[in-house]
């Protein structure tokens, strides 16, 4: 089984990898930033809606909390991003709303530790997504097809309307929610608007639908139909979602036997046209969609990988009467099952990550600390990546900088310090000032950074001390830290800067917005720290720092950049 976890992954063996992030050469060595250890799975649960309501309960109710007992033993916290939960009407028959969930599973694979694909599929295909956009000759081809039919073209011209101010011009789908302004924000005093735009839009969805399937079914030996694909919203969240993830995808297939369009209550389970005739259709739409899931996880190209693990096919008997499926042995059965299932699965998939990953080399304390590193590394990335307008001219031509860089590669020196009013622009200033540093000294420089409040371990200046510290002690030639009970972490300080510039180590420390957090009654407490970072530094060693205030930073003498 490939570990499930996208994003950036690490070129590095485990302990090198933690070596560059503690020393901050990650930022410059050509490599991509680690994963976070410890951080969060978003667990993306997709269905049709009003399927499968009883297991959305299950997974909220009994589900949720036992992975959340278990993962936040080991600081993970899950989560359950559900399109259809707490939603009272179907994304499917929305295609803008398709558009913005997609969005939102982009995202929750960007910034989530361990993202997990868990799928429902039933008896029910469901119900067609729209096209947002036609082409011309694609709009004319469906307009003439359907007239040939006898279908009524008069919904297909209300709701596509040419936007000739593109180039070529496209027939775009009208958002139902620009036009039924109260569908969506349901409340008791839109309640009756609400249910009156619903009906009148699934009206003219159903008739919309009928005729963009009648057509394509009708005309699929024309090529020019070819490119117009018209596929279920779980189908095309499905496809999506599997090309973020390399692996971790778990379907759920129930089947319920027994049931057909003749059965009672078997309108949510199964695709019916009007009148209750079986739509054969969606049906057979239905049938290839399992049929691709099987070929697309049995064909993976990771031989290790079981097809079983990631699918499970459960046959329950139907029962007339779909409310009384819950009181029935077999279904209950089902449930249980259902829950033990996912659980496992998941809880054997973070194992699997975790099994590869850094957090079996280190101790507790260390992961806690190394992913708290990590954050700041990674807002930094995010940063100097940004351009700063200006700033060739300034590292060029800015005298005070000039003269600061050349004395402190070669002897004693005090820090740089940018002053400024906030959202002037310092913290991206104080950023590109590292990168440019690290670009320009040599490949064996240490970097340490630190922003105040990014996390709850810097929110004021002894926290933020006290970190920087802690990562001092795990840079090379740096003698190690006594327990920090008993540590003086000033003094600690000043030796291991004295140890890197003998060792000829050069190492740069970036702490940004160090007056931001810190409150006027904390002043007097936290004037050690300031003065302990403001003093005189000896060779190869650099200090940037940001303040908003010029209180403390003004009492010494030392060279200054003012942002203003």
């Amino acid at each position: 089984m490939p570990e499930m976890v996208s994003g950036h992954t690490n070129n590095h063996n485990q302990p090198d990898a933690y070596a560059n992030v503690m020393q901050g050469q990650i930022l410059y060595n050509d490599s991509q930033l680690p994963k976070i250890i410890w951080n969060q799975i978003k667990i993306l649960i997709i269905s049709n809606k009003d399927e499968f309501d009883n297991e959305r309960d299950l997974l909220v109710t009994e589900t949720l909390p036992k992975l959340q007992q278990y993962f936040l033993t080991q600081g993970i916290y899950v989560d359950f991003v559900d399109c259809n939960f707490n939603w009272n009407f179907d994304l499917s028959k929305n295609p803008y709303h398709m558009r913005r969930y997609m969005k939102e599973l982009k995202n929750a694979y960007q910034t989530s530790t361990g993202p997990f694909l868990l799928t429902f599929i039933g008896n029910k295909y469901g119900n067609i997504v729209l096209p947002i956009e036609l082409s011309t000759s694609e709009y004319n081809n469906i307009k003439n097809a359907a007239s040939d039919l006898s279908k009524n073209i008069k919904l297909l011209e209300e709701w596509y309307l040419l936007d000739d101010k593109i180039s070529p011009s496209m027939y775009k789908l009208k958002d139902p929610d620009e036009n039924f302004s109260n569908i969506p924000p349901r409340s008791i005093s839109t309640y009756d608007l609400n249910t009156c735009e619903n009906q009148e839009w699934n009206e003219a969805y159903m008739h919309l639908a009928d005729l963009f399937l009648s057509v394509l079914n009708e005309k699929s030996h024309m090529k020019s139909m070819h490119d117009i694909q018209l596929l279920s919203s779980v189908e095309i969240l499905v496809n999506y979602a599997t090309k973020l993830s390399r692996s971790g995808c778990m379907y759920i297939l129930r089947q319920f036997d027994g049931l057909n369009e003749r059965c009672k209550g078997s309108e949510n389970y199964i695709d019916l046209l009007p009148g209750g005739r079986l739509d054969k259709i969606r049906q057979e739409k239905l049938k290839r969609f399992r049929e691709s899931i099987t070929n697309k996880l049995s064909n993976n190209e990771n031989n290790e990988i079981n097809l079983e693990d990631n699918q499970t096919i459960i046959n329950i008997p139907w029962r007339d009467h779909a409310d009384s499926q819950s009181d029935d042995p077999d279904y209950q059965r089902y449930m249980r099952t259902l829950n033990a299932s996912v659980f496992l699965r998941i809880k054997s998939l973070n194992q699997n990550y975790i099994g590869v990953s850094i957090s079996n080399y280190f101790k507790s304390s260390e992961k806690i600390f190394y992913n708290e590193v990590l954050v700041h590394l990674t807002y930094y990335s995010k940063h100097s990546s940004h351009t700063c307008l200006g700033f060739e001219h300034f590292t060029e031509r800015n005298c005070s900088f000039k003269q600061w860089l050349t004395v402190a590669n070669t002897s004693e020196h005090y820090p740089y310090t940018i002053f400024g009013s906030r959202a002037s622009g310092k913290t991206l200033l104080c950023t590109k000032i590292v990168q440019y540093l690290l670009n320009t000294l040599e490949k064996n420089v240490q970097c340490v950074i630190r922003y105040f409040n990014l996390t709850s371990k810097s929110r004021n200046i002894s926290e933020v001390f006290t970190s920087i510290c802690t990562q001092l002690s795990s840079l090379e030639h740096v003698p190690a830290s006594n327990n920090e009970q008993d540590m003086n972490h000033i003094e600690y300080y000043h030796s291991a800067l004295a140890s890197l510039s003998k060792s000829q180590r050069p190492v740069i420390i970036m702490i940004d917005g160090i007056e931001d957090i810190t409150p006027p009654n904390q002043h007097a407490s936290s004037m050690a720290f300031y003065q302990a970072l403001l003093q005189l530094l000896p060779p190869k060693v650099s200090v940037r720092t940001r303040n908003i205030q010029e209180k403390y930073a003004l009492s010494t003498n030392f060279y200054s950049n003012k942002i203003m």
